[in-house]
């Protein structure tokens, strides 16, 4: 029944958030729906689970990375009116958009969302602590400065933009690593899930947003990159890696300095 209860609530969440997205017009609402859902749906399993220390500490992180991020998609996208083409560009190419978005753009994110939220379910099943939970714990938390230095380091080239490409920190030694680092904290919150029964399952969360953001909303964003920005980022995609941070690459005849 907890399945069916989180499944209901999921798609109620995110019916309300598309009623939002249609007041707004701005279809990039369901980013701050996204980090909201997970985060609700972690603690709607959590709530109907033991309540074991280690279960509030997870909780008490998730709450922390849900608020950080939808603030963070709030101010710096929604709340100045900024249209992300991902969405338009599916809107424009689809007849009844409203409709189809309503699934594809917000119901469709809220599957994806419940996937990746089962790692609280079982989360939600340990009684105590034991020696992996701290180097859980400890990945969630560089996951979560990881991510929000990413973010404030590429707001921070926004704001100059003195390069084609953003190389800032962290930008200069992998092409998303505000995906890498929010990876790295839901791989934290699997490595703890996994000492529950059956808990080897919590790691469907970190390979479903691996999925996603390296065969799926990586190459969606650095095709409008290249788009944007054409040769340059295309000698940044040959240089730096996509996912996992690593040394630069040298590429001959690169006319594009880091």
């Amino acid at each position: 029944m907890i399945f069916l209860g989180a499944f209901i609530f999921v798609f109620m969440h995110m019916t309300a958030f598309w009623f939002l997205y249609r007041l707004l017009k701005n279809p990039s609402i369901v980013d701050v729906g996204w980090a909201s859902v997970l985060t609700l749906t972690g603690w709607v399993f959590l709530l109907f689970g033991n309540h074991a220390v280690i279960s509030l500490i997870c909780g008490a992180l998730l709450l922390i990375w849900g608020l950080r991020l939808g603030g963070y998609l709030w101010f710096s996208r929604v709340g100045k009116g900024h249209l992300d083409k991902r969405y338009t560009k599916l809107s424009e190419g689809w007849k009844m958009a409203k409709d189809l978005g309503f699934f594809l753009n917000f119901q469709l994110q809220g599957i994806l969302a419940f996937i990746i939220a089962l790692s609280f379910y079982f989360i939600s099943k340990r009684t105590g602590m034991v020696g992996w939970d701290g180097l859980g714990i400890m990945m969630i938390v560089v996951g979560l400065i990881g991510e929000s230095a990413a973010d404030y380091q590429l707001q921070a080239y926004k704001r100059n933009a003195k390069e084609a490409v953003c190389q800032n920190g962290l930008w200069r030694y992998c092409r998303h690593p505000n995906y890498f680092f929010d990876w790295l904290s839901w791989l934290g919150f699997s490595l703890i899930a996994i000492q529950a029964p059956n808990g080897w399952i919590a790691f469907v969360s970190p390979l479903t947003l691996y999925i996603i953001m390296v065969y799926i909303t990586g190459p969606m964003t650095e095709a409008g990159s290249l788009s944007s920005r054409g040769e340059a980022y295309r000698t940044y995609q040959r240089q730096t890696n996509q996912f996992f941070p690593g040394p630069r690459k040298k590429v001959k005849n690169d006319n594009f300095q880091a």
